[in-house]
């Protein structure tokens, strides 16, 4: 006799048929589509609404993929793009699983969803989800026992993201206990958070160039430079990963040939990267890029009661320096952004007239990345 739910669960389990009763569709090599109703049972407190919440989602998959290593990449592109490189040498997705994954329910964690401090995870949803909002979401390149390579490319308008993403917060220890404190919720701050709850993970943050001269410096650290091997044609290059059990983070430290370097990056990253920038790396010039976990434990900052809170905040307002390739305002000389100025300078004064506003002094400008900032002092006309 079933008393209760329970008595029904485990006599459902008795008969090897609970796990059926979740699925819609069996789809091998481990993948199942789930049914509405156990998708819905595993809703996740947090549904993707900024980049950040796009992090998290990667960061999770990859973290439950086994991942040792894990890369996050990011560039902005203009004002309204964000391009998010996540890769990892996790198990890996057989390529025949490369777009199922981003259909609805479609998860590889059959037992359970996982549960961690943002929630459920394993209900198939968070994929789908980036398909639907992302400008553009895929797999570059995943095998099993491989690892894998997520490119999305972002319209900040429609999924926002924090506005500075250079403030770091501060790690705060307090009775034995770690914390983050100050900054705000940016894609750094996502990645230190979640650096604290999964120690066992190395994360590395940068740019497309850091990610890609990190993976390559790490490479030969683990192997012996002179025993991998080296290709200058594409198709041999090609061959050797599909033949062999290469993990895709060991990929660019297969050539020292920049024109099979930028085919790499392409061609499984998605990435464009100068080709000045290719010899950089080619030749060592960009420094790999240290663990954050490293990172916390090298510039924690111990809390006690004596200390003056003002300290924290201005530990918390250290910016994070990230090298950029784009650098658009550097572009434009000073004499023609000068040349500008005069033409604004001009306008101010005549339009201001009629306002009895003039000038204080010559207009300022200061170049940043991808910003030209100006600085316009105005004073009462006599």
């Amino acid at each position: 006799m079933l008393n209760n739910n329970a008595d029904l669960t485990r006599f459902l389990s008795d008969l090897d048929i609970k796990d059926k009763l979740n699925i819609e569709e069996d789809l091998g090599n481990g993948y199942v589509k789930l049914k509405i109703s156990e998708a819905e049972r595993r809703q996740a407190l947090q549904d993707i609404h900024t980049v950040e919440d796009i992090i998290i989602e990667l960061l999770r998959n990859s973290r439950d993929a086994s991942s040792k290593n894990i890369f996050i990449g990011t560039k902005k592109i203009g004002d309204n793009r964000r391009v998010i490189y996540c890769i990892d040498d996790g198990d890996g997705i057989p390529p025949k699983f490369h777009n199922l994954i981003f259909q609805a329910r479609v998860t590889s964690k059959l037992d359970d969803g996982i549960k961690d401090s943002y929630g459920f995870h394993g209900r198939g949803m968070a994929l789908f989800s980036m398909k639907l909002t992302a400008d553009e979401v895929r797999i570059t390149f995943s095998d099993h026992l491989k690892g894998t390579s997520i490119y999305i490319d972002v319209n900040l308008e429609i999924i926002p993201e924090k506005k500075d993403q250079a403030l770091l917060p501060q790690l705060i220890e307090n009775g034995g206990q770690s914390h983050l404190a100050g900054g705000v919720n940016n894609i750094i701050k996502v990645i230190m958070e979640f650096a604290l709850q999964n120690n066992d993970i190395n994360f590395y943050y940068g740019t497309p160039s850091q990610i890609i001269a990190t993976m390559r410096q790490l490479s030969f650290k683990k192997n012996n430079q002179k025993d991998s091997p080296k290709f200058n044609h594409w198709d041999e290059f090609y061959n050797f990963i599909m033949e062999n059990k290469t993990v895709i983070t060991n990929f660019p430290s297969l050539t020292d040939n920049y024109n099979i370097l930028d085919e790499i990056t392409k061609k499984i990253f998605n990435m464009d990267i100068s080709q000045r920038n290719l010899q950089r790396i080619i030749y060592n010039e960009i420094n790999a890029l240290e663990p954050i976990n490293l990172n916390l434990i090298n510039d924690k900052f111990l809390n006690n009661d004596n200390e003056d809170s003002i300290a924290v905040e201005k530990k918390s307002k250290k910016k994070l320096q990230l090298y950029d390739e784009l650098k658009l305002a550097n572009r434009f000389k000073d004499e023609e952004i000068r040349c500008i100025i005069k033409t604004l300078e001009e306008i101010v004064i005549k339009y201001g007239s009629k306002h009895l506003v003039t000038l204080d002094n010559n207009i300022e400008f200061k170049k940043a990345n991808n910003t030209i900032n100006l600085t316009i002092n105005l004073k009462q006309k006599n």
